[in-house]
């Protein structure tokens, strides 16, 4: 069976709960502390643009798709807006250019030989 306690003995026992409670609750105010300055957007931006430098290729992939997305947009306001036909066949290469290297150069060619096959003079 279990021993009574004493009055001293339950004290003793709640002043040990208690400064185990503080410890803690010290201990969880230290990790949200570190927790907060941790995700700051400061401390986000910076831990992303280390992770962005130290891997591999993507600068280049990154680069390569802005680069070809630009390449497109150019490409499509030529082609749309006002001029002559220099300008628009300009923009037409630039589109599919970019687009061959966004990997829509399989759809681009499917719509090429279409066209050709339009101003052939072939008949079938």
């Amino acid at each position: 069976m279990s021993e009574k306690k004493t009055a001293e003995d339950i004290k003793a026992r709640i002043a040990l709960l208690e400064e185990q409670t503080q410890f803690m609750e010290g201990n969880l105010k230290e990790r949200l502390h570190a927790t907060y300055q941790k995700i700051t957007p400061g401390n986000i931006l910076k831990n992303t643009l280390t992770n962005f430098n130290h891997t591999p290729g993507l600068k280049s992939t990154l680069l390569s798709t802005a680069l070809n997305l630009g390449l497109g947009f150019i490409g499509g306001r030529m082609m749309l807006g006002k001029g002559g036909i220099a300008k628009k066949a300009t923009g037409a290469a630039l589109q599919f250019g970019a687009g061959k290297f966004l990997g829509l150069g399989k759809k681009l060619n499917v719509l090429k030989r279409f066209t050709t096959s339009l101003f052939s003079k072939e008949k079938a």
